[in-house]
């Protein structure tokens, strides 16, 4: 989906951004969306992201996530898109307040002068739609039913499929029964799946 994006125009790079990030921080839709230019720090090493609320945080004590760098993989760099679309956000003048803006076809800042409660935020059905638009422009089998849910789902899975734990990357609470059912689980039934000892039978039959 990140090659479908256009980072000669602002919507490619919100949206790059949103999906190198988002995956990266394991991110809900409402997380991203109320996600404000001042929660984030970017640095060489990597992006600081300040969730002020999230789901397991109903009372908004706040958590830091801490997104790495993937270094010379500048087109899936979380650095690297961050900056690139702060600087675009600069350019048409935003320094402040909600990070992902709701643009026209041209690029420029939707105007918001009939805009529900959420002012300048977009909502969590716009992160959807944006999503679902790349999926589609990707060619994605089912992108109809893909949405930004698949960014948190997808980097947990991957945490957890190389043994390690995405509990405190996806601000759950420690512990939790979805973690371990849906992530830790998952990944320890394919890890010990009987197959493998199967190819690893042939290799082994191979090399005789």
């Amino acid at each position: 989906m990140v090659d479908t994006c256009d980072l000669r125009h602002p919507i490619g790079l919100r949206n790059r951004f949103v999906v190198v990030v988002g995956r990266k921080a394991l991110n809900r839709r409402i997380e991203l969306a109320d996600l404000t230019i001042e929660d984030l720090t970017v640095e060489d090493g990597g992006v600081a992201q300040w969730d002020a609320y999230s789901k397991t945080d109903q009372d908004a004590h706040g958590e830091d996530t801490w997104v790495p760098s993937v270094g010379d993989e500048g087109l899936y760099d979380p650095v690297q898109a961050t900056r690139d679309w702060l600087n675009c956000l600069h350019r048409l003048g935003v320094d402040s307040g909600p990070v992902l803006r709701a643009l026209t076809v041209a690029g420029t800042l939707q105007s918001r002068v009939t805009a529900t409660v959420r002012g300048d935020f977009v909502t969590g059905d716009a992160v959807n739609d944006w999503i679902r638009g790349m999926a589609y422009a990707a060619d994605l089998p089912n992108w109809q039913d893909i949405t930004a849910h698949g960014l948190r789902r997808g980097g947990a899975q991957e945490i957890a499929d190389v043994g390690g734990d995405p509990t405190k990357q996806g601000r759950w609470k420690p512990g939790s029964a979805t973690v371990k059912k849906e992530y830790l689980d998952r990944a320890q039934s394919r890890a010990e799946n009987p197959w493998h000892k199967v190819s690893e039978k042939q290799r082994a039959a191979e090399q005789q």
